[in-house]
Formats: C-alpha cells, structure tokens, sequence
C-alpha cells in the first residue's frame, strides 16, 4: 500500500486487495472509496492531482451528468440524449468517456461546447462541487446488481491496460458481496446515491436500466422533458431503433472516434450482451441465493427496487 498524495479528500492510496484465489485486484482509495487506477497518460495528470482538479471543475448552466454504476447502461443513455439534443438519429463520433470525468483529459472537457453531457461513475462526494451550488440537472441509472456484476466482470477482464485483474468470475462475484470492487460495492454505491437524492436540490431522472428496455419510447420521451427537448413520437420511436444494441455495437466500431481501443483485448469491445436476464447463465444457484440474501440484508431499509426480469 503505498500513499500518492494528499489534498482535501485526505491520502490517495493505491491498494491492492486479493481476492478468495489470491489473484491481485490493483485500485486507488479515493476519499474512503475505493477507485480505478487512473494513468497519467490517460487523465494528463497524477491521481491527487486529477481528482483536486475534479472537485473543482468549472460546471456550465446548461451542463448534464449522467451519473450510475458502471455497466448500468450510460453509454445507451449518452447516445439516446446526444440524438435527442441534434434531433436526429445520427451517432455522436464521440465516445461517451471523451466527457467522463474519471477518465478523460479535464482541459480537453472543459474546451468542449455547450451543451455538454458530462457522465460519471464517482460518488456525489468526489463529484464537481458547482454541480450541486448551480443545481445541474443528473440522469441516474440503475441495474439489478446480477446483471451488473457479470457485464462488470466481463469488463474488467476484457481491459488489457488499465487493471489487469486475472480472476475468474467466482473470484469476482465473491468480490463483489463480501469485499469490494472498484467504485465500491453495488449496494454501497446505490445507497449513497439514494441518501443523496433524499436531500438534493437538483433536479434529477432517475429510472432503471430493466425499465429502459422494457418501455424504451417512454423513457426517451420522458429524458426529452427532463431537458427540455423537443421529441415526436415519430422521432423517439426513430431513436429507439437507432439505439438498439446491435446498432449502438455497430456504430462503436464503424463510427466512433474510440481513443480507449488500445484498452481492449483483441475481439472485444465496451459492447458484449446488453440483455436482461443474462446473470441466470453465469451464476450458479448458490451464487444467485448469496446475492439475494445481500440484497435483502443491505436493502432492509432502502426503497431501491430490483428487478431480475422484465
């Protein structure tokens, strides 16, 4: 465990945990919550320093944060409100982490034009402090924590830079109920965030992953009013279909300006199933009973909903 600086969260420490087959899992400690490895030639500067610059990135009127756990479904998001933004369905050439503040240049963010949709996977606590003083608008997004664990699992061992975690996915899952994972576990993620919204003022969309593909023109057309955006019918039918799985996959790997490629093993990308359900091939029975007695026992006194299946 080695200390890489201090500044007003305390220490960044750089941690290794093992997991239950002793295969290293490498982050960072960032406030009390445990982070990615954040590479300087990735965010252009030190971890410390990156995450002081965060906390006190300049925030814009118009500015939008999509915030949720990782594998909850943003890149979907991201593209669903850039096409209702241009009012077309024409795919942004960005990807959606040229405007992630964990993991993109803050100058190079900071110089894109308004109006920006920035997006994130941090805590409210790590997050712009103007965010909160000008009232930004956040769009949050859940997933059942099953679903999210596999697709977190098939993302983390998919990444060929960044982390090189080389457990199974037993290692993983045991990880994510009874240690921790990068981000922190799903509960404590989801928790924070609902303690959060029960005494913010900023406006806020809040809705589930599972309910996005249940009733997708809905949610399209409930985001468009959220924003302020004008959606048809006819136009958020159109992004529906144009947001589908296979043509966001698609256009991630015709269209897009994808600057993270180097990050991936050969074959694979940010994009793998995009289902509902897909948890029940993945997890053994006893798997699934120990999620769902974590569940119970974290969720007693949350009025957070899961949803396995649609």
């Amino acid at each position: 465990m080695e200390n890489v600086g201090n500044n007003e969260y305390g220490t960044i420490k750089e941690i290794v945990i093992k997991d239950k087959s002793g295969n290293d899992f490498k982050m960072i400690e960032v406030d009390g919550v445990y982070l990615l490895p954040v590479g300087e030639e990735l965010v252009g500067n030190k971890p410390e320093v990156h995450f002081r610059q965060i906390k006190d990135f300049k925030i814009r009127d118009d500015d939008v944060m999509i915030c949720a756990y990782p594998k909850a479904g943003t890149h979907w998001i991201w593209e669903v409100i850039q096409m209702l933004r241009s009012q077309s369905t024409e795919y942004n050439k960005q990807i959606k982490e040229k405007q992630m503040l964990e993991f993109g240049m803050l100058a190079e963010i900071d110089q894109e034009p308004s109006p920006r949709l920035l997006n994130s996977h941090l805590w409210p606590r790590h997050l712009p402090t103007e965010m909160f003083s000008k009232k930004t608008k956040i769009i949050y997004l859940l997933r059942n924590p099953k679903d999210t664990i596999v697709s977190y699992f098939f993302h983390i061992s998919a990444t060929d830079v960044t982390v090189k975690y080389y457990g199974t996915i037993r290692d993983f899952i045991d990880m994510s109920l009874y240690k921790t994972l990068p981000y922190g576990t799903w509960y404590d993620y989801v928790l924070e965030w609902e303690k959060f919204f029960e005494t913010t003022e900023n406006p806020f969309y809040q809705f589930s992953y599972e309910d996005m593909h249940e009733n997708p023109a809905e949610h399209v057309n409930g985001l468009a009013k959220f924003l302020d955006l004008r959606a048809s019918d006819e136009l958020c039918k159109a992004i529906v279909e144009a947001c589908s799985f296979k043509k966001l996959k698609k256009a991630n790997e015709e269209i897009k300006d994808n600057f993270l490629k180097y990050e991936w093993k050969e074959g694979v990308s940010i994009y793998r199933e995009g289902k509902v359900g897909d948890w029940k091939n993945w997890l053994t029975v006893a798997e699934s009973e120990s999620f769902d007695k974590v569940t119970e026992e974290k969720l007693k006194n949350s009025k957070v909903k899961v949803r396995y299946t649609l």
